[in-house]
């Protein structure tokens, strides 16, 4: 059976969501089609939840424009959609003198990102916003945020359906056919003939693009997990406290994250693995967690800490690589009418709303 469709979007997470939501205010016949039993089952909500205000990335970065752009975009939506959020606050934290040019760089590299309301603050400012933290400066981001994934992911449905997207589960795309009249495209039901094809499939992103030959962008898998602070110990930290970032990381660095229902996280770690779907098996141990988190929370005890979760980032880049790759959000060079958007790790829950809108504007010119 073949069945028509204007524009098909791949993949099920918040991009994807956030794209078909976007396209169906203005087009008929948009229809997603997710691999997995359910929405959002993958990174988008196997994360920290935060809304990052953007002074991590490279002025003039695909990175660095969505996120700016994508937080103030997301804290509207959250209040107009009603997805649990709040304006949580970060403190990067230096814990040594060495450390401060660095929380200092990234202060200037987020005033030319505009990101707004960055302030500097010595010990006492940094220890009357989290008293237990230890450190002798800190960079303070007012407009960081936290959110819960699920309800967002929940809102976005919602909100793709009731303009009229067909959201459909277990349908994997097995096979894209491609030609200069049509595109086509095979799951284990049924052929789908689309105008425009839409690649956002997080971490298999690299293979439906190399479906259409598509193979400059290979995804490393790369597993972030977490532990969680027990119960009686989880006032210790009242927002989000992270580390300066190591320039050799792959990650922020372990941070601390307390979320809307109270826990208070560690993690996540970045740590490359052979599949993308290996989230179980040969986990850190807790004492990691606790020797990169003790720096910034000297009360913190090795017994107050249990496993937590993990989730897995869409890297561009292998494990012995440089520490930075850019989002690729582009036309398929040999068929336009395929975009593709490739390594669309943190900060893509943020950003997720800006992607939409770009794809949007370029959905336009097809």
């Amino acid at each position: 059976m073949t069945e028509q469709a204007n524009v098909v979007v791949i993949g099920g997470g918040v991009v994807g969501l956030a794209i078909a939501a976007e396209l169906a205010q203005h087009l008929e016949d948009v229809f997603l089609l997710e691999a997995l039993p359910r929405l959002g089952l993958g990174t988008s909500t196997r994360n920290s939840g935060v809304i990052h205000a953007g002074m991590y990335y490279p002025t003039g970065s695909l990175k660095a424009q969505h996120c700016v752009r994508g937080a103030e975009m997301l804290y509207g939506f959250c209040l107009a959609h009603h997805v649990p959020h709040r304006r949580a606050g970060k403190l990067i934290v230096a814990s040594t003198e060495k450390e401060i040019p660095r929380i200092e760089a990234l202060w200037a590299q987020g005033e030319r990102n505009g990101v707004a309301e960055l302030r500097l603050l010595d010990r006492n400012g940094m220890r009357a916003i989290e008293p237990h933290v230890a450190g002798v400066a800190a960079l303070h981001s007012p407009r960081t945020g936290i959110l819960e994934p699920e309800e967002l992911v929940r809102a976005l449905t919602r909100l793709a359906q009731e303009r009229g997207a067909s959201l459909l589960t277990h349908t994997p795309v097995l096979a894209i056919e491609a030609g200069p009249k049509s595109l086509s495209l095979r799951t284990p039901r049924e052929e789908v003939a689309a105008r425009v094809i839409i690649n956002a499939a997080g971490l298999y992103a690299d293979e439906v693009a190399g479906m259409v030959g598509l193979r400059t962008h290979p995804i490393y898998p790369c597993r972030g997990e977490y532990a969680e602070v027990l119960p009686p110990r989880r006032d210790l930290v009242r927002g989000l406290v992270y580390p300066v970032p190591d320039p050799t990381d792959h990650g922020l660095g372990v941070h601390l994250t307390r979320t809307l229902d109270g826990r208070l996280l560690l993690g996540p770690n970045a740590r490359y693995v052979d599949r993308k779907d290996a989230y179980e098996g040969g986990l850190a141990p807790l004492s990691s967690f606790y020797e990169a988190a003790v720096q910034l929370l000297p009360d913190l005890r090795p017994e107050d800490l249990r496993p937590g979760y993990s989730g897995i980032r869409a890297k561009l880049i292998p494990a012995h690589g440089p520490t930075f790759a850019d989002f690729v959000v582009t036309h398929d060079p040999q068929w336009p009418s395929i975009i593709h958007l490739l390594g669309i790790e943190s900060p893509g829950l943020t950003s997720c709303l800006s992607l939409a809108r770009t794809v949007g504007e370029m959905v336009k010119g097809l």
